[in-house]
């Protein structure tokens, strides 16, 4: 076995390597018993075709070409797993309407879309499983060497499901291999998971009300998150880092080494994009008749050579831009981090189970395929509420208002373009005939009951 390179660049003694002499060479770290690893399962020619072809495909894309043969590190991941309960507290929805106002700049009645909101009038709950196979945003990169944005990428593939004990003959390559020490604590990849859990909760609750009431929008959602079963297990991902030299920074690009997922900043061509540019704004420029001041002139500098400029210029420093943006998050987290606590070894720190994951994401798609509310279907069987723009909880009177604004928008006499008469008709009877089963509170009782008028 050859020796191994640590990420401090400091050699350790040869074939006397150990994974407790490891652990604590970063100040700490996750127990050798607990650790896992995804073993290398891919050729480096397989991993360089797969970074050609990520920099190489597009019109804009510039085709990057590597200095040197690509690196081979297994990089640290916690990788998390919870029982999520979240109660949606408070909302309120709304339904886009059109109205006519009085104008009185043009003396006229003109129609606009208007929103009308009305508060959620009950709590709704529910209790979700999370696990990493279903949620690639829950396998956070467990340490500050490279920016976590590229490096995440690598985890939108299956390969977590090949994840194995780790052991020093995962090291055995004729390449050398590093290992890049565990970094953040368990306690900041629960912070992050809950950050994610939390945004994904609300945009779940946000289709939800929407679908569940038959409304448009939703505004002022406040959803209570908590986790329960939390378990986070560390695990080693295989990884051929390319690193691409452009304008004094080095740009890197990250490649799976069990299933070739990748993750990079790319290069555009800003001569194209300049290009592209110049002949759109040539076009508006001669579709609008120029920008209306300076004559010829000031709409060829301002209206075509500007902003020409302005966006090959961006385009040409985009990678350096966003690698300073990522930077910058860096710094943020690793202030961030000094608030969590300093310990690596919890009840809730565990080895990772495939199996457990595995029955975790099968279960967690089954629900989603089973929930009554992706579909709307089961508690409107004819679409009455649905035609209506209303939820099944609406109030006589909102039934009602719906019924009025939509009479008066299909009404037939507002048409005089016969196919446009017909199809307003047509509209017209469908919402005539649910108003007159849902206006009528023994009709309605009966159809949310069997579903017959």
């Amino acid at each position: 076995m050859r020796c191994l390179l640590n990420t401090y660049k400091s050699v350790l003694p040869k074939c006397r390597w150990s994974l407790h002499t490891f652990r604590y060479s970063s100040s700490g770290g996750p127990s050798e018993k607990k650790l896992k690893a995804i073993p290398f399962a891919q050729h480096v020619n397989a991993a360089s075709e797969t970074f050609e072809r990520y920099h190489g495909s597009g019109f804009f894309s510039v085709k990057l070409s590597q200095s040197s043969p690509p690196e081979q590190y297994f990089l640290p991941f916690w990788v998390v797993s919870a029982t999520v309960h979240s109660t949606i507290e408070q909302a309120q929805v709304g339904r886009r309407t059109i109205r006519t106002h009085y104008n009185p700049a043009t003396k006229k009645n003109e129609s606009r879309w208007d929103t009308d909101w009305v508060w959620v009038p009950h709590k709704h709950s529910f209790t979700r499983d999370y696990s990493p196979l279903a949620h690639p945003k829950l396998q956070i990169y467990a340490s500050h060497r490279y920016r976590r944005g590229l490096v995440e990428a690598i985890t939108q593939g299956p390969a977590l499901e090949s994840a194995i004990s780790f052991s020093p003959s995962l090291l055995d390559s004729k390449e050398l291999r590093g290992i890049d020490p565990f970094a953040i604590y368990p306690s900041t990849a629960v912070r992050f998971a809950k950050s994610y859990i939390q945004s994904t909760e609300e945009k779940v609750a946000d289709e939800y009300l929407r679908q569940v009431y038959r409304m448009d929008e939703t505004r002022f959602l406040k959803v209570n998150v908590r986790l329960e079963n939390v378990i986070v297990s560390p695990v080693y991902y295989p990884a051929y880092i390319f690193s691409v030299n452009y304008l004094g920074r080095t740009l890197r690009t990250f490649v799976n080494g069990n299933d070739l997922t990748v993750g990079g900043t790319k290069v555009y061509n800003w001569q194209r994009t300049a290009m592209v540019s110049a002949a759109g704004m040539a076009t508006i420029m001669t579709m609008t008749g120029g920008i209306g001041w300076g004559g010829a002139s000031g709409s060829f500098w301002l209206g075509i050579v500007l902003p020409t400029v302005a966006v090959s210029m961006l385009t040409l420093y985009y990678p350096i831009i966003s690698l300073r943006i990522r930077d910058l998050i860096r710094d943020y987290e690793i202030r961030s981090m000094a608030h969590d606590p300093s310990t690596w070894d919890e009840d809730w720190v565990r080895g990772y189970a495939a199996y457990e994951d595995q029955e975790r994401s099968r279960t967690w798609r089954e629900e989603r395929a089973s929930q009554s509310w992706y579909t709307g279907t089961n508690a409107d069987p004819k679409g009455y509420y649905r035609t209506l723009n209303v939820s099944p909880n609406a109030s006589q009177s909102e039934i009602q208002g719906a019924f009025r604004g939509l009479a008066m928008k299909y009404h037939p006499d507002r048409y005089s373009d016969p196919e446009e008469k017909k199809q307003a008709k047509v509209k017209f009877q469908s919402i005539s005939a649910a108003y007159s089963v849902l206006r009528d509170a023994r009709k309605r009782q009966v159809y949310d009951q069997s579903g017959s008028d």
